[in-house]
Formats: C-alpha cells, sequence, structure tokens
C-alpha cells in the first residue's frame, strides 16, 4: 500500500473538515489553560515566541477560522479524489507560521507529514491534538515526524540557504518552495499621525521578524523621517527583551565602527539605504523623486517582496497597519498554495 492510497478508506468530507477547524475556532480563547500552558511553553523554548505576540497570532486565527471564510477560501478548489501524502516543512520565526499550511492541505483532502520547527512545535502539536480529538478520522491524515518519508509532494518554508537545500533534496518530487522575503511601505507624503502609528506595527509586530514585516521605507524627498519615528515610539519597549536588545547594541556598534551615518531612537536603527533586508532592530529608508525610481526598485526585486504597504497604485497594496493580518486568500510568497494541491496527479 502506497502512501497516496494507504488513507482512502478514511476520507473526510469538506464539511467535516471545516467543522473541525471551526471547533478548533472555538477554544482558542484565553481561559483555555491548555492553550495557555503550551504558548508559555513555547516561551520558554524559545523567546522571540512572547505570549503577547502569540496571541495576536492565536486571535488572528481565531477569527479567520469560520464556517463562512473557509467555504470562500476554497470555493474554486475540489477536494482531492484520492488523498495524497504532503510533507509540510515548518518555519518557526513567528508564531504558527505553518498552520496556514496545515489547513490547506486537510482542506483539499490529503494527508499532511508534519515536520515542525524546533523553535515553535508546542501550540501547533497542541492544534493538532485538539483536532484528532474532535474528529478521530484525522488520525491518520496528521503525522507528526521528525523526518519526511514517502511523500508525494513537498510545502517547504526556510531561509535562502534552506530553499537551496529544499530545492535540491526534493527535486524528484512536486514542491512548493519558500524563501526569505520582506516587505516595503511606500509614502506619498499624504499620511496622517495615525497611518504612521499602524505603519509601526507592520515593522515592528514580532520584533520584525516576519516577511510581512516591513524593513524598507520609501519616503518622497523633503517629508521629514523624524516625523514617522516619533510615532513608533509605542514600541521602545522592545528594547527590554533580552534577544532584541542585544541586536540593537550589536548592530548600533558596527554602525559606529564603520562610521556609518544613521538614526538612533533608542530601540531602533534607521539607515537611509535602498536596500530591502535590513538587519533585525534597524528599518532601512530612503528618498524618492519620481514613482517611477519605485517601480523600477519592485521590477527588480519583486522575487524577494512580500508585501507592499501604504499609498502606490497596485491592487495588491494592503492598507497601514494591515501587513500581519493577512486574509486566508493572501498566500506566502504569491505562491497560491490550494492551487499547488489541486493540481497534484491524484490517478
Amino acid at each position: 500500500m502506497t502512501a497516496s492510497t494507504k488513507f482512502v478508506l478514511n476520507m473526510i468530507s469538506q464539511k467535516d473538515l471545516i467543522s473541525a477547524f471551526c471547533h478548533l475556532s472555538s477554544i482558542l480563547e484565553d481561559k483555555n489553560q491548555d492553550l495557555i500552558n503550551v504558548i508559555n511553553q513555547s516561551y520558554a523554548n524559545n523567546n522571540w515566541l512572547t505570549s503577547d505576540n502569540y496571541w495576536k497570532s492565536i486571535n488572528h486565527w481565531k477569527a479567520s477560522l469560520t464556517q463562512d471564510k473557509i467555504q470562500e477560501f476554497i470555493s474554486d478548489y475540489p477536494i482531492a479524489p484520492k488523498p495524497q501524502t504532503i510533507g509540510i516543512i515548518m518555519a518557526g520565526n513567528i508564531p504558527m507560521v505553518g498552520f496556514h499550511d496545515l489547513l490547506c492541505v486537510l482542506l483539499m483532502g490529503h494527508t499532511a507529514q508534519v515536520k515542525y520547527s524546533s523553535d515553535d512545535p508546542y501550540v501547533i502539536e497542541y492544534l493538532i491534538n485538539c483536532l484528532k480529538s474532535y474528529n478521530p478520522k484525522l488520525n491518520d491524515r496528521i503525522v507528526i515526524t521528525e523526518r519526511l518519508q514517502s511523500i508525494d509532494a513537498v510545502i517547504a518554508t526556510g531561509s535562502n540557504n534552506s530553499f537551496r537545500y529544499f530545492e535540491s533534496y526534493f527535486k524528484h518530487l512536486p514542491r512548493l518552495l519558500r524563501k526569505n522575503r520582506k516587505s516595503i511601505a511606500i509614502l506619498d507624503g499624504s499620511e496622517t499621525e495615525k497611518e504612521y502609528e499602524l505603519l509601526a506595527h507592520d515593522i515592528l509586530t514580532y520584533f520584525g521578524l516576519g516577511c510581512r514585516n516591513v524593513s524598507l521605507l520609501f519616503i518622497p524627498n523633503g517629508r521629514p523621517i523624524e516625523k514617522i519615528l516619533d510615532c513608533i515610539m509605542d514600541y521602545s519597549h522592545l528594547i527590554n527583551h533580552n534577544k532584541f536588545a542585544n541586536n540593537y547594541t550589536y548592530h548600533k556598534a558596527l554602525l559606529l565602527m564603520n562610521s556609518e551615518q544613521h538614526l538612533d531612537t533608542g530601540f531602533l536603527l534607521p539607515k537611509r539605504r535602498r536596500d530591502l533586508l535590513s538587519p533585525l532592530a534597524c528599518i532601512h529608508y530612503d528618498y524618492y523623486e519620481s514613482i517611477d525610481e519605485i517601480d523600477d526598485f519592485i521590477s527588480k526585486n519583486k522575487e524577494d517582496i512580500q508585501c507592499i504597504v501604504g499609498n502606490y497604485s497596485s491592487t495588491d497594496v494592503i492598507p497601514f497597519g494591515k501587513a500581519q493580518y493577512p486574509d486566508l486568500k493572501d498566500f506566502a510568497d504569491n505562491k497560491n498554495t490550494l492551487e499547488f494541491l489541486s493540481t497534484l496527479n491524484t490517478n
């Protein structure tokens, strides 16, 4: 019996799968002591995963896992007639970053073989166990493993180095692979103080560790960056986080030793540089004369840009403050996971 066919007898309807995820949403409550315990365990294991940040992610998922939203999400994609075994390699840079892949694989009727990140194992495993408890048919449909084996396809997220490894290791399989990306914000000078405050969330939620975090600001000539920086001071408490503070101190020392001009808010280091990848506790910015400059930058760096935030004439632009609250249809790296899963050979 192959990996592709061994679970045919355990088929679950999309209706039952949606019901399971809606049930999961119902227990994502701050009164759920078991959930509180695994969130605390996550922080003890990885200090980047603070309780506050984890609850931001949990609450967003709670609002997303409704019957209407899930049905709309999958409405154009039929469930697989024969389940295949899909390997999922999860990242652990921000809370629950691999949960969307698990959702997609199950809703498309496949079996998920999950290798979660050692940086963020506890909540994902808890949620998987909750799904299995609600519908025992999922016991065979979600397998947690240390090593992927006998899989028919793979979805993997990691660093650029990991991406190259995955590309080589899984070259014989259908694969959906993701690598490092970051996001940009485009200002046109019409922004309000409130919009600057919302922009701060796009920059610094989850310490800036996510691919949807803004790492580069485009500012029109003549618009002082200091006014923007004044509006992000609500995040000054990040300097009290040991790991973030260490990054701030380290990169500040590098800038000073290299005599590089920069600004300093006391917790964030803005530097004028037209470079998408800014180090942690830093933010890059640059001024522009013409929107053509931005068009050119986006065209040249489209493979490394996750989101575009702010005031830019594109249908893909995200409003200020919304970068960390993606819709279910906001696929990472603009790679449609449902389409990938629905087009796998199931013969």
